[in-house]
């Protein structure tokens, strides 16, 4: 079976399928098909369609991340190491491993040094993961310069698209998104998960959210404390299937690319799925208000 799932995801790839489809069609994680491809020296594309009109610079600078991501897959591989004993061993936790085996996670270059000394890599290959981590890093602040000199315009273009927008899904991990908060479009479609933090650091807008459970264009969903579920990092907006808008302090983030949307996409169905809804969330709220007046 192992052979036969390494072979085909291999030949798929080889033939143009992409990592996600492979993982659709395999039933396997994402990441599972992704060290498949690495174990057998498949040497990975670039993830998702990028225009040509971009600067080279940006296509640049997704390459090397994309490059140091796989070469400390690659090296933990190679040392026969699992993410869990390689993260106890380097300090950290398996899922920061995880999330910078799959580029999900910028490591810092002192990180890149603690994994390069625990896989036990030739002296060659630390010192081109350290010059990796080095210039991605030198990349990323670059990246944040050229954000901070595009605020203003892309703010317009996400306030344009989110007028557009006929549904719009919002995922709250730390607060209420703004987007139930403002006045609900009749006709569009609103749905929104919470975490049941974000639910409970919220008391001034508990009878709002209590209303807007009962509205008929809006679908509200809170994730209990105690459901088996990985939460992402940050909230993020799903705008139609267009545009992803993450909300951060020093501004915001947006992904426009159709992978990547189509992917969040997916992300928030699971964590739709896994919330509960209706008279549940009501029953959660009449909970949390009765602990919060107890404390007085």
């Amino acid at each position: 079976m192992t052979g036969n799932f390494r072979a085909f995801v291999v030949k798929g790839y080889a033939d143009g399928q992409t990592i996600r489809a492979l993982a659709a069609a395999t039933g396997r994680s994402y990441g599972t098909v992704r060290s498949t491809l690495v174990a057998e020296g498949v040497r990975l594309r670039r993830r998702g369609h990028r225009p040509v009109t971009q600067m080279m610079v940006v296509a640049d600078a997704r390459a090397r991340r994309e490059e140091l991501s796989v070469e400390l897959l690659r090296a933990r591989l190679n040392s026969g190491l699992t993410g869990a004993v390689a993260g106890k061993r380097a300090g950290m936790s398996q899922s920061k491993v995880s999330k910078v085996e799959t580029g999900r996670l910028l490591p810092k270059v002192a990180d890149v040094a603690r994994l390069a000394e625990v896989y036990e890599v030739p002296p060659s290959v630390r010192r081109r993961l350290l010059a990796l981590a080095d210039q991605v890093t030198r990349d990323a602040e670059h990246r944040r310069a050229v954000l901070h000199r595009g605020v203003a315009r892309r703010q317009v273009v996400v306030a344009r698209t989110e007028a557009a927008a006929r549904t719009v899904r919002a995922f709250g991990i730390c607060g209420v998104p703004p987007q139930l908060l403002r006045w609900v479009e009749p006709g569009r479609r609103t749905v929104v998960v919470l975490s049941e933090g974000a639910l409970r650091a919220a008391p001034q807008h508990w009878d709002l959210l209590w209303a807007l459970s009962l509205a008929p264009d809006v679908e509200l969903g809170v994730i209990r404390w105690f459901t088996r579920v990985d939460l992402p990092d940050a909230g993020f907006v799903v705008l139609d299937e267009t545009m992803v808008v993450f909300d951060l302090l020093s501004g915001n983030v947006v992904i426009t690319d159709r992978d990547d949307v189509r992917g969040h996409l997916a992300t928030f169905e699971h964590l739709h799925e896994a919330a509960v809804r209706g008279q549940a969330v009501r029953d959660l709220i009449t909970q949390v208000r009765a602990e919060y007046e107890r404390l007085g």
